[in-house]
């Protein structure tokens, strides 16, 4: 039976059990932990979109009282209020504060802190984002709505809080501290009941997004006697439908290239030796509306695993991740410029001013080849990299050449590097700032080390196009990265 169809006597008995349980279970040191309300009008959670609104993250921006402001709003009559955070202009220290991932807020309920056992999240339902606690331990508790967006709409959206909810930072022995919380002060049943608008039990005809389940891989047939095995693969693709389709699949995977898969046009998303691993992208792909397969495939024909090099005691690893390669030449723009080059020639530049600084470079690819994202990223892992910076350069339909400039992507412990890169780019080349974001590529979510994607330009915009033809412009740009990770390093 769908979640919101139960009746609402039933979601309360359920969540009661579930609130039994946590209480038994550390509830992050909540005895140690208290709440501050803060001001409604210093603080704002925010529906941040990812790669044009194909995603949405949840961002916490709060204002310093008496200090530079840091965002501005407009309503659109009864529907959503747009935000602008003015805080991405300039240096924001001081004057504002920002959480972007769940190191930086959870959520609390009745003085009881459930990070552990619910994440906040944004997920879209009919023509509204609605910002929900979903359990991460008992998937047969209810999620918690929290607020929604009242619509949708191009660009930063405000979360309306529902009745009840605010937000308010976490204290420690009557101490604030930096973490946000979204809290409410009421028992979890209550907030359930109250943390919906209309109540859950009136709308059956719009529950939230079903996580999808993988299909089933079919096991390819045993190869043929005295021949070596090729080994078990998973090949996720989604097939072409229309033609964004490429374009709304690298919003979530920018490695996804075109290709045929038995007779079928398709963009192949990854190949996988883990099946767990297609799992998780298959599941976000379905998230995103598009209509994901998991294949069965065989071993890829050429090494996709980059050879682990020595490397020197107690030195400074970086892994420069070339996006693309071989038979996936990434995005192709204006005059047939393809991606893997501008990658190619980047990442080489970059190497060259690291290594010139003294620090050891490992590269996922040294020339054209195909390298899955398992495989770069399982490669800086078994370095044991200390940052790991992958580059590409975007794309959006080719009727759109005005879109131009530069976007850094981090998933969690990689913000304060793509900053360090980002502001290093601009600095050094005359281009447009698209901002630094939070994203959930695979790349970023599979690294252990600090990780970021760098787009340096769309390969699609008349501006940046002309400037990847220039070598001297390429070589600001690579020349910016390396200022940018040496800068993070203290260099």
């Amino acid at each position: 039976m769908a979640l919101f169809s139960r009746p609402l006597s039933t979601l309360m008995t359920t969540a009661a059990v579930v609130l039994a349980g946590l209480a038994a279970a550390p509830m992050a040191r909540a005895q140690q932990f208290g709440q501050q309300p803060i001001d409604p009008n210093l603080a704002v959670a925010i529906a941040s979109p990812v790669r044009e609104g194909v995603l949405y993250n949840l961002m916490i921006l709060e204002q310093i009282p008496n200090q530079r402001q840091c965002w501005q709003e407009q309503a659109q009559g009864n529907g959503p209020v747009t935000v602008e955070p003015l805080l991405l202009n300039f240096d924001f220290t001081g004057a504002c504060d920002r959480k972007t991932d769940s190191n930086g807020y959870s959520v609390r309920i009745n003085d009881q802190d459930l990070g552990v056992h619910y994440r906040l999240e944004i997920s879209p339902r009919q023509n509204d984002l609605v910002l929900f606690a979903r359990p991460t331990r008992d998937r047969s508790a209810p999620p918690i709505e929290i607020g929604r967006t009242n619509g949708r709409a191009n660009g930063f959206l405000r979360v309306q809080l529902n009745p009840g909810w605010q937000i308010a930072r976490r204290t420690y022995n009557g101490q604030p501290v930096g973490h946000i919380y979204l809290t409410h002060a009421a028992p979890m049943a209550v907030a359930l009941a109250t943390g919906t608008n209309p109540p859950l039990s009136q709308t059956p005809s719009t529950p939230p997004p079903a996580r999808p389940t993988a299909p089933p891989i079919q096991t390819p047939p045993p190869p043929p006697s005295g021949t070596t095995p090729t080994g078990n693969h998973f090949r996720v693709v989604v097939p072409i439908t229309g033609g964004d389709t490429l374009q709304r699949v690298r919003a979530i995977e920018p490695e996804s290239f075109r290709t045929t898969v038995n007779g079928e046009a398709v963009v192949q998303v990854g190949l996988f030796s883990e099946q767990q691993r297609a799992n998780e992208v298959y599941r976000s792909l379905v998230a995103a509306s598009l209509p994901a397969k998991i294949l069965s495939a065989a071993a890829p024909a050429v090494a996709s695993t980059p050879s682990l090099p020595p490397i020197p005691r107690g030195a400074t690893v970086v892994v420069i991740d070339p996006g693309h390669g071989g038979r996936d030449p990434g995005a192709v723009g204006i005059g047939g410029i393809q991606e893997k080059q501008i990658n190619t020639t980047i990442s080489n530049r970059v190497q060259q001013q690291l290594q010139a600084a003294g620090i050891t470079v490992l590269m996922t690819r040294s020339s054209d080849v195909y390298v899955s994202l398992e495989a770069r990223t399982q490669f800086a892992n078994r370095a044991g990299a200390n940052l790991f910076v992958s580059i590409h350069a975007n794309a959006i339909s080719m009727s759109r050449p005005e879109v131009n400039g530069l976007e850094t992507y981090y998933f969690s412990s990689g913000e304060r590097l793509a900053r360090s890169i980002h502001s290093a780019v601009l600095r050094n080349v005359n281009m447009r700032d698209r901002g630094v974001r939070q994203a959930r590529f695979y790349v970023l979510r599979h690294t252990t080390m600090p990780s970021v994607l760098v787009e340096t330009g769309f390969v699609t915009g008349a501006e940046d196009a002309a400037r990847f033809r220039d070598p001297a412009a390429v070589n600001r740009i690579a020349d910016g990265i390396a200022r940018g990770i040496l800068d993070y390093l203290g260099r």
